[in-house]
């Protein structure tokens, strides 16, 4: 399988069962409130159009695993669980941001004329994405019990780091090694390892395996966080969805201010090289390409 089969064949069905589960849940929250009702409607709108990568690297981890092919529906289900907490982390990300648009609609809190009551609904929307993920994996029947629950341990694991690197960033840290930290706790192992290794993990990955995907995790979400830094500073908004230059006019540090455009390029390309080195997998330096070069 080459990448173009993997997005081609898995993506759709990731959309679609996103869609179904965030149906479920705006049936759930009917029969409590119409104003939660508006929150997971905002939460509908702000689910289109995401790359999907997480999810797809769960995917990715299952098969690289040997998972079965039968078991595709509860690989499918669990890429669900990693783009609703993707989905929940944009939602309070944006907060700590200050960001009025993601993905070309208004965020959760800019839909509320009290600024308050708007980041305490988007704070509480992210909450339930964790909660619905956690309840998902839960309901994985099929999946071994040993291995479930070396994935909620996985899962655990990795929630805790990404919120980590979050308080790093919230206090907007100056220094070259706080920003490193920010990067590898919420880019290389929450993008990347994460998915990876949740995936392999309910496939039943061998500790080898998961050793070489967590180091080529790390060395992929360099790349694709250094690229975010530098398509929030040079990117299109049009593509984006987000508006370019909000870093510095926030104050927020990254690296696209500290290092300028030249050496953010070349130190993007040297952890791609980095990437390539670990696997010589096709699908998986096809992915390198893809996020070295992506432009939203």
């Amino acid at each position: 399988m080459i990448l173009t089969d993997l997005v081609g064949e898995y993506k759709p069905l990731i959309d679609a069962e996103i869609e179904a589960e965030l149906g479920r849940r705006l049936t759930e929250v009917k029969e409590i409130s119409p104003e939660i009702v508006k929150v997971v409607e905002a939460m509908q709108e702000l689910a289109v159009g995401g790359k999907r990568m997480r999810g797809l690297l769960t995917i990715l981890g299952y098969q690289l695993a040997g998972g079965s092919k039968e078991g595709e529906h509860k690989i499918v289900r669990a890429a669900v669980i990693m783009e609703l907490f993707h989905l929940g982390l944009l939602i309070q990300d944006d907060v700590m941001d200050r960001d009025s648009m993601r993905r070309g609609v208004a965020t959760v809190q800019a839909r509320y004329d009290d600024l308050h009551t708007g980041e305490a609904m988007a704070m509480c929307a992210g909450d339930l994405t964790f909660g619905w993920g956690m309840e998902i994996l839960s309901k994985q029947r099929t999946v071994d019990s040993r291995q479930l629950l070396d994935a909620f341990k996985v899962w655990g694991r990795y929630f805790s780091r990404v919120g980590y690197g979050q308080m790093l960033d919230v206090l907007k840290v100056a220094d070259e090694a706080s920003l490193l930290q920010i990067l590898a706790l919420k880019s290389g192992e929450y993008s990347c390892v994460l998915p990876l290794v949740f995936g392999a993990t309910l496939g039943g990955a061998k500790p080898e395996l998961i050793k070489k995907i967590t180091e080529y995790g790390m060395e992929l979400g360099w790349v694709f966080q250094l690229r975010d830094d530098y398509l929030a500073q040079w990117g299109d908004s049009s593509k984006t969805g987000k508006p370019v230059g909000n870093d510095a006019r926030e104050g927020k540090h990254s690296f696209a201010l500290m290092y300028g455009m030249e050496k953010l390029e070349a130190e993007i390309k040297r952890h791609a090289e980095s990437a390539k080195k670990i696997t010589d997998n096709e699908i998986l330096n096809e992915i390198v390409d893809w996020v070295e070069t992506r432009e939203n």
